[in-house]
């Protein structure tokens, strides 16, 4: 965590340079070649994924036909999901329709005949991202849709009035790096740029307003106001 938030900071503080920082500045942080924040791995061309279930998730079965089966469960910490006449699954990593078609051949092995399995999420408890800094509700929200950077921080209840709107910032994996793109909350909430897309495991950071003085003092700062930033964070 410690890591995390010095990482954090050197980051905002490239943004007040105009040019390419000194490597001693912060070793571990380049600008990325990507123009824009490269999307998780499992991610769509369009950015579109499909919420796949995991440890904690709370789900509801129902058998068409068979009222007394139906069960709301819960997936262990192992993955796994256990069903009448069913036996075990291994749910983690499945969408809803592909664990309904594992019940239902695990009750044909069982001798019911031609069973019609449905499965919906009830609580989505893995696939979470988090938002921390200045927000009204800091947590972990599940992301079980398409979502924006601006509809992640409406669901932590908003940025507070000590927020650094200017210097947002979401980290997140792709293809194995670790990525930091830092965006202007209030030239993308006036349409300046895109609302960009945040994924399960993200990290938001919103940057205090104390951090922003300090940096306004010490160096000039540079405007996110028409493009954001893209850095690389190398692994030492």
């Amino acid at each position: 965590m410690f890591r995390r938030s010095i990482l954090a900071l050197s980051v905002i503080a490239l943004t007040g340079c105009g040019g390419m920082p000194p490597i001693a500045q912060a070793p571990q942080i380049e600008r990325a070649p990507e123009d824009q924040l490269p999307a998780p791995d499992g991610v769509a061309e369009d950015g579109s994924f499909v919420y796949t279930l995991g440890a904690l998730d709370t789900i509801s079965v129902e058998v068409e036909g068979m009222p007394e089966l139906r069960r709301e469960l819960v997936i262990d910490g192992q993955g796994m999901v256990s069903y009448p006449m069913a036996d075990s699954v291994s749910a983690a990593g499945m969408t809803t329709t592909e664990l309904a078609r594992a019940l239902e051949n695990n009750m044909r092995r069982n001798y019911v005949r031609d069973p019609r399995v449905s499965v919906n999420l009830v609580t989505a408890t893995s696939n979470l991202l988090t938002v921390e800094g200045e927000v009204n509700k800091p947590g972990l929200f599940p992301v079980y849709r398409k979502m924006t950077l601006g509809q992640a921080i409406a669901m932590a209840e908003g940025d507070t009035d000590f927020a650094r709107r200017s210097a947002v910032l979401i980290f997140r994996e792709s293809g194995g790096q670790q990525y930091v793109g830092v965006y202007d909350l209030q030239a993308i909430r006036y349409g300046n740029y895109a609302d960009p897309a945040v994924y399960p495991n993200d990290k938001i950071v919103v940057s205090e307003s104390q951090v922003q003085r300090f940096l306004q003092t010490a160096q000039p700062f540079v405007s996110l106001a028409t493009a954001p930033l893209l850095f690389l964070i190398r692994r030492n």
